[in-house]
């Protein structure tokens, strides 16, 4: 089995991207002090509508950050663990340029395409 590519250090990349992630999340998801108010329909459900839209959209980002966030927490750990670098379904090395594109990838190209899995 080839060892994995040896592409830039991901560590400091890694370290980064958590630390935007964790900002982002902070930034849609600000402490709440008071108690939302349930949205109520009536005469100006327009208003409610766009107060509803927002908070959806901010829900939705958040959950697909928070999914990024989970990866690139997994590459660090593989990093730590020796296993870096290396498909979790079919064990072989991942392309550095895949790496470089996205240092928290746990899969090669084919098997994230779902493609045939080799081992």
């Amino acid at each position: 089995m080839a060892d994995p590519p040896s592409a830039p250090a991901p560590g400091p990349t890694l370290a980064a991207k958590l630390a935007e992630l964790d900002s982002e999340l902070e930034q849609l998801n600000p402490p709440r002090t008071e108690q939302r108010a349930p949205v109520q329909y009536g005469k100006r459900a327009g208003d409610h509508i766009a107060e509803s839209t927002d908070r959806l959209t901010r829900e939705r980002t958040a959950a697909e950050l928070r999914r990024v966030r989970e990866q690139v927490v997994a590459a660090l750990e593989r990093l730590q663990g020796g296993g870096y670098g290396r498909c979790e379904i079919c064990g072989r090395a991942i392309p550095e340029a895949r790496l470089e594109a996205l240092p928290w990838a746990i899969r090669c190209v084919d098997c994230a395409a779902g493609g045939p899995r080799r081992g």
